[in-house]
C-alpha cells in the first residue's frame, strides 16, 4: 500500500495539475524539485505528465480517479508531436501550450491576499491555458501575461513564478481595464466546462469552431475597415458561424463582393480563411466541414477549370465561365463573345461588371461557345449553299434562314448547318432536270419577275402545291427551280393567301405549324388526329386535296394549352437555343401523346415558370 503524504488539499476548480504539484509542494515545506525527489520521481517526469510520475503523485496525494482525471482534461495531454486531447477534444498543441503564460490577477490576489503562506492556496486555472479564452468571466479581467519561459519545465514550475511575481501581483500591477463579456467568450466557458453547444458550432470540433471564429471575424473586419482587434474578430465571427452555413455563406459572399456586382475571383478575396484551409490546415480532416463550405462558395462564383484544385480536392467539371475565361477556352474575342451572351440571356444588356468577373453558367450556355466558333460570314455561307448575294438576303428577309444573331456588330452570323438543312429539304421534294431543261426558273427569278416573295414560293412548295426541280450540273440553291407555268398562276394575293391565310379567314394548318416552328412532316398531324388541338378538314378549292385548316377560335385554342421554342421566342425576345438550354435545365420535355413525336410542342402550364423566368 502507498504511504500518503500527511499534509494533503483539495484541487481547485479547473485546476492544472503542475498548480496543483506546486501547491502541495508548498504545503509539505519544499519546492517543486525538491517534493517530486522526495516522492520518488523527477519534477521534469511530472510535467511531461508521465503515466508512472503522475500515478506515484496522485497515490501520495489521496487524489481519487475522477479528481486526477479532470485535472489532466484541463491540463493537455499529449497525444501526437503536435496535438493535444483538452477538455475532451483534440487541439494542436500550440492552442494550450505556450511560453506566454495567462491569468487573472483578480482570481489569484482574492486567494492569496489576507494569507501567510500564499503559494499554498495559488492555483492556476486550466481555462487560461486556452488561446481561445481573453476574459475571466467572474470578474470581467481580461487575462494577462504572467511571465513567459521558453522552456517547459521552467515555465510550468508554477510555484517558482508565482513566488517570482507574488509582490506585482499583490500591489496591483498586473491589473487592467475591466471589460464586458461577449457572446462568444460565454458560449466558449460554457463548452469548456460543461461541454454544451446549442448553437450550430455544436456539430464542430471545438478547436476549430475557435479558429474559424477568429479567421472569419478577422476578415469581416478588414472588408468593413475596421480595426483588426483580436476580441472584436471572434465575437463577430461566433455572431456569423453560430447561426450555421446560411449565415456562413452569406458572410463569404460578402467578403468576395466587388463594387461592380461581381466576385473577386482571387484566393485573396477570403484573406487568411483560404490560406489556413488550403496550407496551415490542409491536412487536418477536422477542418473539412468548413472547407467544404467553403469549396462549395468558392465553386458557385468562380470560373473555375475542370482538373484544377480547390481546397485539397479536383474539380470533376467546371461550373461556371467568365468571360475572360470563356475567350481564353475558345480563343474568340471577348467583344464578340459579350455580345453573343448578352442576347442569349447569360448577361443583362446593362451588366457592368468587369470581364474577369462577368460570370455565366458554364454547362448551359456550353452549346453557344461550341457553336460560335462554326458561325460564318455571308460570303462563305453564300460558297457553303450555292447562292447569290441576292438570294440569301431573300431568304433572310423572308426568315427562310434566320442568322443566328441579330447583333449588327457581329460579321459572322450564319450556320452553314441551316442552309444545310434547306437544301436538303428541298432535295427531298426535288425532280432532278437537266442543265438547259426549259420552261424553269429559279425561286429568286420569280420573286424578281412576278414580286412573290421568296417564302411564299417555298411555301407553296412546302404544301404541295408547286412541283421543284433540281438542275443537274449546278451547286446548292442556285440549283433549285419551280415551274414558270405554274408559277404564273399564283398572283402575289393568291399566294399569299393560300399559303398562310385561306378561305374565310380560315389557316391551312400546316402553314400553322411552321408558323410556330413545328416543321416536322407528320408532327403537327399527330397532335390535330390525337384530338389535342382543334381543326376542320376540308376539300382545298384549287388543289382538290384534303387539309386541315384552322380559324382564329382553333388557333386561340392551341396556343392557351401549348407552346414552342419559336413562341417563346417571340414572347420573350430570346434566342431558340438560350429558350431550349433553359427549357433542358428546368427538365422540361416536349409534349408526346402515346409517345408520338409531335415535334417541339410543350404544354404551357409546364412552362410557365420558365417562360417567367426569360420575361423578367
Amino acid at each position: 500500500m502507498v504511504e500518503k503524504l500527511q499534509l494533503v488539499v483539495q484541487p481547485s476548480e479547473r485546476e492544472t495539475l503542475p498548480s496543483f504539484f506546486s501547491r502541495m509542494a508548498a504545503i509539505n515545506g519544499s519546492d517543486a524539485t525538491g517534493f517530486a525527489l522526495d516522492i520518488g520521481v523527477s519534477l521534469k517526469r511530472i510535467l511531461s505528465l508521465e503515466e508512472f510520475a503522475v500515478g506515484t503523485f496522485a497515490d501520495r496525494s489521496g487524489l481519487a480517479p475522477a479528481q486526477l482525471a479532470t485535472m489532466l482534461s484541463w491540463t493537455g495531454e499529449r497525444v501526437g508531436d503536435v496535438r493535444m486531447k483538452y477538455r475532451g477534444e483534440v487541439f494542436v498543441s500550440r492552442a494550450v501550450r505556450n511560453p506566454v503564460v495567462r491569468g487573472c490577477p483578480h482570481c489569484l490576489r482574492a486567494v492569496a491576499g489576507d494569507q501567510t503562506s500564499p503559494l499554498r492556496h495559488l492555483a492556476m486555472a486550466g481555462d487560461w491555458l486556452c488561446r481561445g479564452v481573453d476574459v475571466c468571466l467572474r470578474h470581467r479581467h481580461p487575462l494577462v501575461p504572467l511571465w513567459e519561459r521558453p522552456r517547459p519545465i521552467d515555465r510550468d514550475d508554477v510555484g517558482a513564478r508565482l513566488t517570482e511575481i507574488l509582490p506585482a501581483l499583490l500591489a496591483g500591477r498586473f491589473d487592467r481595464d475591466l471589460i464586458e463579456s461577449s457572446a462568444y467568450d460565454r458560449w466558449l466557458d460554457r463548452r469548456l466546462s460543461q461541454g454544451e453547444d446549442d448553437t450550430w458550432l455544436g456539430t464542430q470540433p471545438l478547436f476549430v469552431a475557435m479558429t474559424f471564429c477568429a479567421l472569419l471575424g478577422t476578415e469581416l473586419l478588414r472588408v468593413q475597415e475596421r480595426e483588426a482587434e483580436d476580441r472584436t474578430a471572434k465575437a463577430l465571427g461566433f455572431d456569423v458561424l453560430s447561426r450555421g452555413p446560411e449565415a456562413i455563406v452569406g458572410a463569404l459572399d460578402l467578403l468576395t463582393l466587388a463594387g461592380d456586382g461581381g466576385h473577386f475571383v482571387t484566393k485573396g478575396a477570403l484573406g487568411t480563411i483560404f490560406g489556413a484551409l488550403d496550407h496551415l490546415y490542409r491536412n487536418d480532416d477536422s477542418f473539412d466541414g468548413f472547407r467544404d463550405i467553403v469549396r462549395r462558395h468558392v465553386l458557385s462564383i468562380w470560373p473555375v477549370a475542370g482538373g484544377d484544385e480547390i481546397l485539397g480536392q479536383v474539380v470533376s467539371e467546371r461550373r461556371l465561365h467568365s468571360l475572360v475565361s470563356a475567350s481564353t477556352e475558345t480563343g474568340i474575342g471577348k467583344t464578340v463573345l459579350n455580345d453573343f451572351l448578352t442576347e442569349a440571356g447569360a448577361f443583362a444588356p446593362d451588366d457592368a461588371r468587369a470581364d474577369l468577373r462577368k460570370t455565366f453558367d458554364a454547362k448551359a450556355y456550353q452549346f453557344l461557345l461550341d457553336e460560335i466558333p462554326t458561325l460564318v460570314g455571308p460570303i462563305a455561307m453564300r460558297k457553303a449553299i450555292g447562292a447569290t448575294r441576292a438570294e440569301l438576303m431573300s431568304l433572310a428577309a423572308d426568315r427562310i434562314l434566320v442568322p443566328r444573331t441579330k447583333v449588327a456588330t457581329i460579321k459572322s452570323p450564319w450556320r452553314v448547318s441551316d442552309g444545310v438543312s434547306l437544301l436538303k429539304e428541298l432535295e427531298r421534294e426535288a425532280i432532278a432536270l437537266d442543265a438547259d431543261a426549259p420552261g424553269w426558273e429559279t425561286i429568286q427569278h420569280v420573286h424578281k419577275r412576278l414580286g412573290v416573295s421568296v417564302g411564299e414560293v417555298i411555301a407553296a412548295i412546302r404544301d404541295g402545291g408547286l412541283s421543284v426541280g433540281k438542275r443537274a450540273e449546278v451547286f446548292g440553291y442556285h440549283a433549285f427551280v419551280v415551274q414558270s407555268a405554274k408559277v404564273d398562276q399564283l398572283t402575289v394575293s393568291r399566294s399569299r393567301k393560300e399559303s398562310m391565310v385561306a378561305m374565310e379567314g380560315e389557316l391551312n394548318a400546316a402553314a400553322f405549324a411552321r408558323s410556330v416552328g413545328i416543321r416536322k412532316k407528320g408532327a403537327f398531324l399527330a397532335l390535330i388526329e390525337g384530338g389535342h388541338t382543334p381543326a376542320t378538314k376540308v376539300l382545298h378549292p384549287v388543289t382538290k386535296r384534303p387539309q386541315w385548316r384552322m380559324n382564329d377560335a382553333d388557333i386561340a385554342a392551341f396556343h392557351e394549352k401549348f407552346t414552342t421554342p419559336t413562341v417563346i421566342g417571340e414572347e420573350t425576345g430570346h434566342h431558340r437555343n438560350t429558350i431550349l438550354a433553359a427549357l433542358s435545365v428546368g427538365g422540361i420535355r416536349p409534349f408526346r401523346p402515346n409517345d408520338v413525336d409531335a415535334g417541339p410542342v410543350y404544354l404551357r402550364d409546364e412552362v410557365a415558370g420558365i417562360l417567367g423566368a426569360l420575361k423578367s
